[in-house]
């Protein structure tokens, strides 16, 4: 399909040539917008269409946890690309304060097309996995209150992932919870292959011990960067693989993309084009 400027232009030399090099006539210029504005028309008709083709139309939310001092500003950048594909109109944003409360403002998500659920934590610079696990499991909980989720996806960034980990290991299994389908790690590591191992990785480890053992049987993908020197300058490489090990057999898939190239750092994952497209291919693309 030709971009819009050059059907415009292409109209404008037909008028003016039909008409002997004259003024082009009021009628004519009419004609012209009219003919633009059906053609921009059916522009967002075809693109509506293509995304329908593209993607998968579930009610299933996708949950989006930012990592360790940061905020759902982090996130931002993938769900803009998830809604510039046309994966979803529907974007809701789930604050978490220091005590754990969670207002949920944004659009509904019930019923809607591939919604997305960004997760803000006021209290984004702990460690404690416990904690975190509580604050994933209101804010699912919140959910499940206003919008009825009885599945959902998640998305995490770096200590995100601890937090979505956390909340499998301790909640994920009982009963009445919703049933994880999709997982995206980012950046994120497992409990083994750490450079050394600090108390904080030492307390991830004691707590989340028995993972493999009631991991839900979900689809994985984890996304790791490697700028040159065996990591994305923060997690290394070793430790984003031992994801594996740490879920054992439990994922129903297993998949892992290491990029190779000095723009995949730690931060810069959550803000690439590639990763854009290799998670929304992921979670929606239609078989």
């Amino acid at each position: 399909m030709p971009n819009f400027s050059t059907l415009i232009v292409r109209s404008f030399n037909m008028q003016k040539w039909e008409g002997s090099n004259e003024i082009i006539k009021k009628g004519s210029l009419i004609g012209i917008v009219a003919t633009v504005v059906v053609l921009l028309g059916g522009g967002g008709a075809f693109a509506k269409q293509q995304a329908a083709k593209q993607w998968v139309n579930s009610t299933t939310p996708t949950i989006f946890i930012h990592g360790y001092g940061s905020s759902y500003h982090a996130e931002e950048s993938m769900v803009k690309a998830a809604q510039k594909a046309g994966v979803t109109k529907s974007v809701a944003l789930a604050r978490v304060d220091k005590n754990g409360q969670v207002k949920i403002s944004g659009d509904k998500i019930a019923g809607q097309r591939n919604p997305i659920v960004e997760v803000n934590l006021a209290n984004n610079k702990q460690s404690d996995m416990a904690e975190g696990a509580k604050y994933i499991r209101n804010v699912i909980q919140a959910l499940q209150k206003r919008d009825h989720i009885t599945k959902y996806n998640f998305v995490a960034h770096s200590m995100g992932n601890m937090d979505a980990f956390s909340y499998l290991n301790d909640y994920g299994t009982q009963s009445g919870m919703p049933e994880l389908k999709k997982q995206v790690v980012i950046a994120g590591g497992g409990l083994s292959g750490w450079t050394r191992d600090s108390a904080n990785v030492e307390k991830m480890r004691s707590h989340m011990d028995n993972l493999k053992n009631v991991y839900p049987h979900a689809d994985v993908l984890v996304i790791g960067g490697n700028t040159g020197n065996g990591s994305d300058g923060r997690v290394p490489n070793a430790a984003t693989r031992s994801v594996r090990e740490m879920l054992g057999d439990r994922p129903a898939s297993f998949r892992i993309k290491m990029f190779q190239d000095k723009q995949y750092t730690h931060s810069g994952l959550h803000e690439n084009k590639q990763v854009f497209k290799l998670i929304n291919n992921f979670l929606w693309k239609k078989n």
